[in-house]
C-alpha cells in the first residue's frame, strides 16, 4: 500500500514533469510561414474601412480584419509622405533619414542631377525599353525584410515584388532580393524588368505577356460595380473637382474606357487609372506565386504586392468620389481572390500577409472651401519669390533659388559660394520669408534638421524625412488640407505629403499564420511593420530599422 506522502511526491513530480514539457516546448518562430505576403495599397486612408464597410464582401478586408490583427491608428512618423519613401519605410522598417528614398523624384545636389528614386543608368531593361527600364534599387542604403529573409535563409528564400509602379516593385525587394516585375507602358503593356536582376525575363513572364492582357482591359467599359444608390456619395458623381480623362466630357461612371484610350493616342498610362490594373496586378502576383515556386517548402519566401491604381485614380477625382469608392470595393473583391487562391495553393495555415498603405491623401481644397472649411491653395511662384525677395535684398540679385521640389528649396550653390554668403544664414532668412507667406505653418533649415534630434512633433517628422545629399536647404509645411499650386493649374483632385493626419493615417493589418486575432488601438509607427513580421519568421530586422514589434499582433 502506497503512504500519502508517496502519493504528495508523485504528485509533485507529474506537475514538475508537464511544466518541464511546457517549457520544452519549441518556440512560435521554430515553425515559421511558408511565405509572407506584403499588400501595399497604394493612397489609402484608414477611413476608408469605415466608410465603404458596408459595401465591402466577407471575403477582403472583412475576412482579413475579422480574422487578423487591425491597428487603428498606425502612421507614417516623417514627412514628405510619398509612395517612394512609403514603399521603402515600410519594408526598411526606418525613415527616409536612414534609407535615403526621400521622393519620387529626388534631386542630388552634388552633380545637380534629377532623378527618380529608383533610376539606374548602369542598367538596361529586360522585356522593353525606354525610361521606365533603367531601373534597380541602387538609390536604397538600408535592407530590407527581403535581404534579411534572404540571409536568414542562407539565400534559399525567394524574394519577388510586383506592381504597375516600378518603385513599388522594387523598393520592397532591396538590394538583394531576387526580382521585381513592373509594367512598362512603352511595351505594349507589357511587364518586365532590369538586368539589375536578369538578363532575360524567366519563361512563366514571358507567358503572361503573351496573353496581353493589358488590352483586354482597355477594351471594357468600367461600369459601378453596384447600384448608384448604394455609394456613399458626399459629392454627385459629376462634380466640378474631378479631373477628366482622355474624350470624357464628365468625370463620372460609367467611364468609356475604350474611348479614352483612342483619344489618348494608345497610352499605356492609362490603364493605371483603371479597376483592370487590380486585376492584372492579381495575375501577376499568382503567377509569380507558381512561377517561382513560392510557400513550397520549409524555407519562408516574400512576395510583395503594391496596388497603384487606387493612386492614380485618387489623384485624379480626390477622397470623396464614386469612382474611389468603386476603386476599392472592386480592390474588396481582389484581396478575396488573392486570399482564396492563398489558402488554396499555399494552405490556410501556411502563410503571414500584412496589408498597409504607403500615404494617405487630402481632401480636394477647393471642395473644402466650397464648404467653408480651413483649405485652399498656396502659390508656388509667390513661395518661389518670397525666397528670391528676402535674399536679394540681404545679399543681392539672383536668382538664389537653384531648385524647388515639393515642399523644398534648394539654393544656388555657386552664387552662395560667389558672394561668400554663410549657408546657414541665408538659409535662415528664407525660412522667415516662407513662414510669411499665408498658407505655410512652418518651415525648418537644413542647418536645424541636420542637428539635435527636434523636440516637436512635426518637426521630427520632417527631420525623419530629411537625408542630407537629397534633400533641400530648406523644407516648409503647408497648414492643414492646403496644397501647393501652379499658374494655371486645375483645382482639382488631390495631392498628399504632408505630415497631417489624411496623410499619415494608413491602416496596418496581419492575417495568417502566428498572427493573433484583435484590435490594436494604441498608437503604432509604420516602422513597426518590418520589426513585426521578422519577429513573426525568426530573423534579425533590417540594419537600420527603429521599429518596435507590436506584441499584441503575435499569437503567443
Amino acid at each position: 500500500m502506497i503512504s500519502t506522502p508517496d502519493l504528495r511526491s508523485r504528485s509533485v513530480l507529474a506537475l514538475l514533469l508537464v511544466a518541464a514539457s511546457a517549457c520544452a516546448q519549441e518556440p512560435t518562430w521554430q515553425a515559421p510561414p511558408k511565405l509572407v505576403v506584403g499588400v501595399v495599397v497604394d493612397q489609402m486612408r484608414t477611413d476608408y474601412i469605415y466608410r465603404y464597410w458596408d459595401n465591402f464582401g466577407e471575403g477582403g478586408f472583412k475576412r482579413l480584419i475579422r480574422e487578423g490583427s487591425f491597428q487603428r491608428d498606425a502612421r507614417y512618423n516623417y514627412a514628405p509622405t510619398h509612395t517612394g519613401p512609403g514603399h521603402a519605410s515600410i519594408y526598411t522598417g526606418t525613415t527616409p533619414r536612414d534609407h535615403g528614398i526621400v521622393a519620387n523624384d529626388m534631386f542630388f545636389r552634388a552633380d545637380g542631377r534629377w532623378v527618380n528614386c529608383v533610376q539606374d543608368d548602369n542598367v538596361m531593361g529586360v522585356g522593353g525599353n525606354g525610361p521606365k527600364s533603367k531601373r534597380s534599387p541602387v538609390n536604397l542604403y538600408a535592407s530590407t525584410i527581403a535581404d534579411e529573409l534572404e540571409r536568414r535563409f542562407d539565400g534559399r528564400s525567394r524574394t519577388i515584388g510586383v506592381s504597375m509602379k516600378d518603385r513599388s516593385a522594387i523598393l520592397p525587394i532591396g538590394r538583394t532580393g531576387d526580382a521585381a516585375f513592373w509594367f512598362f507602358e512603352e511595351a505594349a503593356g507589357q511587364f518586365g524588368t532590369s538586368t539589375w536582376y536578369t538578363d532575360s525575363l524567366p519563361a512563366w513572364l514571358k507567358a503572361f505577356n503573351a496573353r496581353d492582357r493589358a488590352n483586354e482591359h482597355l477594351s471594357k467599359m468600367w461600369e459601378p460595380l453596384l447600384p448608384r444608390e448604394r455609394y456613399h456619395e458626399v459629392l454627385p458623381d459629376d462634380n466640378p473637382y474631378e479631373e477628366l480623362l482622355p474624350g470624357e466630357v464628365k468625370a463620372m461612371l460609367p467611364l468609356d474606357v475604350p474611348k479614352a484610350f483612342a483619344a489618348s493616342g494608345g497610352n499605356m498610362e492609362l490603364m493605371k487609372l483603371i479597376p483592370g490594373s487590380l486585376v492584372i496586378t492579381t495575375d501577376l502576383a499568382l503567377a509569380a506565386l507558381d512561377g517561382e515556386g513560392m510557400g513550397t517548402d520549409a524555407i519562408t519566401d516574400l512576395l510583395a504586392i503594391s496596388y497603384s491604381a487606387t493612386d492614380e485614380i485618387g489623384h485624379a477625382t480626390g477622397p470623396r468620389s464614386i469612382e474611389v469608392e468603386d476603386m476599392y470595393l472592386r480592390l474588396d473583391r481582389e484581396l478575396e481572390r488573392l486570399l482564396t487562391e492563398l489558402d488554396r495553393r499555399i494552405g490556410k495555415d501556411g502563410y503571414t500577409l500584412f496589408l498597409t498603405a504607403d500615404h494617405g491623401a487630402v481632401d480636394v481644397p477647393a471642395w473644402l472651401a466650397s464648404e467653408k472649411a480651413s483649405a485652399g491653395y498656396v502659390e508656388s511662384t509667390a513661395l518661389v519669390n518670397a525666397v528670391e525677395t528676402a535674399l536679394t535684398e540681404r545679399y543681392g540679385a539672383g536668382p538664389w533659388v537653384r531648385k524647388r521640389v515639393k515642399e523644398q528649396f534648394f539654393l544656388s550653390d555657386s552664387l552662395l559660394a560667389a558672394r561668400r554668403v554663410d549657408r546657414a544664414e541665408a538659409q535662415r532668412i528664407a525660412a522667415e520669408a516662407l513662414r510669411m507667406v499665408p498658407g505655410i505653418a512652418e518651415a525648418y533649415t537644413a542647418t536645424e534638421l541636420r542637428g539635435a534630434d527636434l523636440s516637436n512633433d512635426r518637426a521630427a517628422m520632417v527631420q525623419r524625412g530629411f537625408f542630407q545629399e537629397r534633400s533641400g536647404d530648406v523644407c516648409f509645411i503647408l497648414r492643414p488640407s492646403h496644397l501647393t499650386a501652379w499658374p494655371g493649374m486645375p483645382r482639382m483632385g488631390t495631392e498628399h505629403g504632408s505630415p497631417w493626419s489624411y496623410d499619415t493615417q494608413v491602416p496596418v493589418i496581419f492575417f495568417g499564420r502566428g498572427v493573433a486575432k484583435g484590435e490594436v488601438l494604441r498608437p503604432t509607427a509604420i516602422t513597426d511593420v518590418a520589426a513585426t513580421v521578422c519577429a513573426l519568421v525568426g530573423m534579425a530586422p533590417p540594419d537600420a530599422s527603429i521599429g518596435q514589434v507590436v506584441p499584441e499582433v503575435l499569437a503567443r
